[in-house]
């Protein structure tokens, strides 16, 4: 019987491989491209793109069913049946950005056997819905829950035309916030998730103390200790100029403005300078990178040393700033600030182009969170962003009001240790979004992870020889867990070894087929019987 089954599994595999090898097979009914190499990050595999033909409204049944392509980028080269999905839940921005800037499910793919997808954020990059002429604002159709949905759909669709594989969501930031959620609103298909840099308790708890900017603050500090008060004395200084129209003029003149500064766009000054900072505290990377920007490595430590070695604070000021938005180039003669930075109701800063757009909205409905600052806990001079003036700006801007608690009410935030599992919340103590992340451990199925030296979500991003020791051993302990839940999943669903393989195959058949079959009874069967088992018996390979 030994050989029996070795023998059923070869055969079973090599069907299996044969029929689901091509990227063709796993989306028959998408269309598929192969972008030129150019388009990504030198090392990385050069995915498939698939648009996948998704449903612009999940929750209206009214009508007729309109549809938008939404982009996936595809890797199966290391796949192997049997294996999980890594299932990249996009953010707010183009997909090839985030493909571009993350290594974790690349560098690990091929000792799970994993298929690897990225799928693109309705409303952000080149998956944007078309909407029924009825809908006045189309920007109604962009929520989380829609989001959601459309990632369950593509779960759906993979396991209708490849069957059910173990599902292992990850994400950064709000793409760490979705993963979490993912996991939470649709258990039976999201089998794990990695949730980095993902602040789940800033936007679930509006009325939280003014962390953020803080965190900001205590990043630089940490780089050096006399740059906070180097950066609080330009802003004085900043702001004392701003009152006469020489002073407006030596202030256009210093941070090289593209444009003569008026007085009212003082305020738009301060908050093109804090947005750069904020940028550089996230990307505070041991390694030069171009996420944001075009930066060095460790940017915050190059920023505070021009800032604390100018000649006086205000150009210091300047000169730190200016490392963001003209890069490690210096390529920019002037700084247009209107195109750089766009007021919105994120005052962290919401990127710029359509994208920013988007984003705005979504702070503007689900996910509303005012951060201030106060010049005391933080360099930065004193912002009232309350929630009043964030809804003012909303209902003005999109006719929409915040529904502050609605996240907290839909998805859980602090609470989620009752209704959660199988969920790691990773967080780096150099990334400012830390203050409103998960910093302990929250239930034994939902670790912490807390990375001393890490910036924003650094545990996804390539491994790197210039990786500080903290994000190495964080990333082996985040892949502990998940081998340790595969092989608790793999042995719940099918046992280990070929009787309790062969009796959950003929389980999983008597539920699709609606009858127990004790043996296959025709040939279309008997491949279906091969492959179901050949996964169940790959699987249990790792449980023994």
């Amino acid at each position: 019987e030994t050989m029996k089954a070795a023998t059923l599994v070869v055969v079973a595999l090599s069907l299996f491989v044969a029929c689901l090898s091509p990227v063709s097979a796993i989306f028959p009914n998408g269309r598929r491209s192969v972008e030129g190499a150019k388009n990504y990050r030198e090392g990385l595999p050069v995915p498939t793109t698939v648009w996948f033909n998704q449903t612009v409204d999940h929750f209206n049944f009214y009508g007729p069913v309109s549809n938008f392509q939404q982009r996936l980028l595809v890797v199966n080269s290391s796949y192997r049946p049997g294996g999980p999905c890594f299932f990249y839940t996009g953010n707010e921005g183009p997909i090839d950005e985030f493909y571009n800037n993350t290594g974790f499910p690349f560098d690990n793919a091929a000792e799970l056997g994993a298929l690897i997808v990225f799928a693109e954020h309705r409303f952000f990059g080149e998956s944007v819905p078309t909407w029924p002429k009825h809908e006045q604002n189309g920007l109604g159709l962009l929520s989380v829950e829609q989001a959601l949905a459309d990632y369950a759909a593509i779960l759906e669709h993979l396991f209708d035309h490849h069957g059910r594989m173990p599902v292992i969501a990850l994400g950064g930031s709000y793409g760490g916030i979705l993963s979490a959620w993912f996991r939470i609103k649709y258990p039976h298909l999201v089998d794990m998730a990695l949730a980095a840099s993902a602040p789940i308790l800033t936007v679930t708890q509006i009325s939280a103390p003014p962390l953020f900017f803080k965190a900001v603050t205590d990043t630089f500090a940490a780089a050096r200790p006399a740059c906070p008060d180097a950066v609080r004395a330009g802003f004085a200084k900043l702001i004392q100029l701003s009152q006469t129209p020489a002073g407006l003029t030596s202030l256009t003149n210093t941070f090289r403005l593209c444009k003569p500064l008026t007085k009212d766009a003082v305020d738009h000054l301060i908050g093109w300078i804090r947005t750069g900072f904020v940028n550089m505290a996230m990307c505070d990377y041991p390694y030069p990178t171009n996420f944001l920007a075009p930066l060095p490595g460790f940017p915050v430590t190059v920023a505070c040393d021009n800032i604390t070695t100018a000649a006086d604070p205000l150009t210091g000021l300047a000169a730190g700033v200016s490392l963001f938005y003209n890069g490690t180039s210096g390529s920019l003669s002037c700084f247009d600030i209107d195109a750089e930075y766009i007021e919105c109701a994120d005052a962290t800063g919401c990127g710029t182009g359509p994208d920013s757009t988007a984003w705005d909205y979504i702070v503007c409905t689900e996910l509303p969170y005012a951060p201030n600052a106060n010049n005391v806990t933080d360099m930065f001079p004193p912002n009232d962003w309350s929630l009043e003036k964030l809804t003012a700006y909303c209902q003005k801007t999109y006719n929409v009001t915040p529904r502050p608690r609605w996240a907290l009410t839909s998805f859980g935030g602090g609470n989620i240790s009752k209704s959660a599992s199988n969920i790691i919340f990773s967080n780096g103590l150099l990334d400012p979004w830390r203050s409103g992340g998960f910093l302990q451990t929250i239930a034994p199925s939902l670790p912490s992870v807390v990375i001393a030296d890490g910036a924003h979500h650094l545990d996804l991003r390539p491994a790197n020889a210039k990786d500080p020791q903290s994000v190495v051993v964080a990333r082996e302990i985040e892949m502990d867990y998940i081998r340790a839940w595969l092989k608790s999943l793999c042995c719940l669903e099918s046992g280990c070894g070929y009787r309790a393989c062969r009796a959950c195959t003929q389980r999983r058949l008597a539920r699709t087929f609606g009858t127990f079959h004790s043996r296959p009874r025709c040939p279309t069967l008997s491949i279906h019987w091969l492959i179901s088992c050949a996964q169940s018996y790959t699987r249990c390979g790792r449980c023994n």
